[in-house]
């Protein structure tokens, strides 16, 4: 079966049955049927969004609907959602489900797949926004409020200035999907983090050129790579995405959050990315920026949506869409079908890093920082991964 629009109920029956079937066989994310299901779920609910007049439960309505059911409660799906933490974060909605965990879900409850391939319903922003959240004296030392007078500026106005922003403004989302998130992440301050950067963003939009959508490819993302061999390699690639429309903006995570960086379009449709330098390391900055160019071309359907990652370098796979931006940020640096061929993944040292890096015109931070994540442990190769060589080429930043 060929992927193509749905027209018809016949069509979509078709499909329907296919994105079961796939479903049930529980294909491994971003393998070739990882993402056939992927895209014929996405089919589905394109078709159905237009044709169909009632409201389908969301995945989350249709667990809680089972449940009551069947007289369950959250400890006895735990189970089947990976976990007890993992169990409250899907039926809060601060997790989307896996594969592995719609097919448990849909073999043991007796739920449609095809019910489950959704993302769940998230309510608007506001709706339980906390001031104590809101860590006023850190804002203002670290320089939130530059050429403003703070003294003027209350709590209940920073939650209406960043989290409450008007409809169709430059600060305004409707919401936030965070990647890596723990039961501990501050997701109030993750969204004034993201408000923060999309005002920075909107600032500087007349000194970036046109937006075009056919600009982020596998082939510029290889040319944003090359640009980290260069010793101003971050700076370069700011300029450079700048020429193209993109804002690249830095600014420091807020406490009680690991956030590494995010991924957002603006008011006008170009893409924002924000990067926290939490890991002061050039490895760390590369992949995260790579990574969020994928999010930014690839998963951002919405205008009013941002992706947020945290503990990025973890490499979170519970997910299609990160699970992609992992594997596209890597190739970019270094293809999969050289990678585990080289002399550096075989024999790790320094020499063979350098090598490997020279061959490429990539920093061997990149290689070095691959290294440690997939084979060697973070132990090795600190040398060489670029410590303390990101934050002072922007001294701007009130580092703290």
């Amino acid at each position: 079966m060929e992927p193509r629009i749905i027209k018809t109920e016949e069509q979509y029956r078709a499909v329907l049955a296919e994105v079961e079937r796939l479903a049930a066989e529980d294909p491994v994310t971003g393998s070739t049927d990882g993402d056939r299901l992927e895209l014929l779920a996405k089919l589905v609910e394109d078709y159905e969004k237009e044709r169909y007049k009632f409201t389908r439960p969301d995945p989350v309505e249709a667990i809680l609907f089972r449940m009551e059911e069947q007289g369950l409660r959250q400890k006895d799906v735990a189970e089947l959602l990976g976990g007890k933490n993992r169990a409250s974060e899907v039926l809060s909605r601060k997790r989307a489900l896996t594969l592995p965990m719609v097919r448990a879900l849909s073999e043991s409850l007796k739920i449609p797949a095809d019910l489950l391939i959704r993302e769940p319903e998230v309510p608007e922003y506001g709706a339980d926004d906390e001031e104590d959240d809101i860590p006023m004296p850190h804002l203002v030392k670290s320089g939130w409020f530059e050429n403003e007078d703070a003294r003027r500026l209350t709590t209940a106005a920073v939650v209406a200035r960043y989290l409450r922003p008007r409809a169709g403004g430059p600060l305004y989302l409707r919401r936030t999907i965070t990647y890596g998130a723990t039961p501990d992440t501050n997701k109030t301050r993750l969204r004034l983090w993201v408000s923060k950067v999309r005002e920075l963003a909107a600032n500087s939009c007349r000194q970036r050129g046109t937006w075009s959508s056919d600009t982020l490819n596998d082939e510029f993302l290889s040319f944003v790579a090359r640009l980290s061999g260069a010793e101003q390699g971050p700076l370069l690639a700011q300029k450079l995405l700048a020429e193209k429309g993109i804002a690249l903006v830095v600014w420091p995570a807020l406490p009680q959050t690991k956030l590494d960086g995010a991924a957002m379009l603006d008011a006008n449709g170009a893409p924002v990315i924000g990067i926290t330098l939490r890991h002061d390391r050039l490895d760390s900055f590369w992949f995260t920026l790579l990574h969020e160019l994928v999010h930014a071309w690839k998963h951002l359907p919405e205008r009013d949506l941002a992706i947020t990652d945290e503990s990025v370098e973890e490499g979170n796979e519970d997910d299609a869409k990160e699970t992609e931006a992992n594997r596209l940020a890597r190739d970019a640096f270094i293809p999969r079908a050289l990678w585990k061929r080289t002399e550096a993944f075989l024999r790790p040292s320094e020499a063979s890093i350098l090598a490997l890096a020279r061959r490429l015109n990539i920093s061997p931070a990149v290689v070095a920082g691959r290294l440690r994540r997939e084979k060697t442990g973070y132990a090795a190769f600190s040398g060489l991964v670029g410590n303390r060589q990101v934050r002072k080429l922007f001294p701007e930043v009130k580092w703290g």
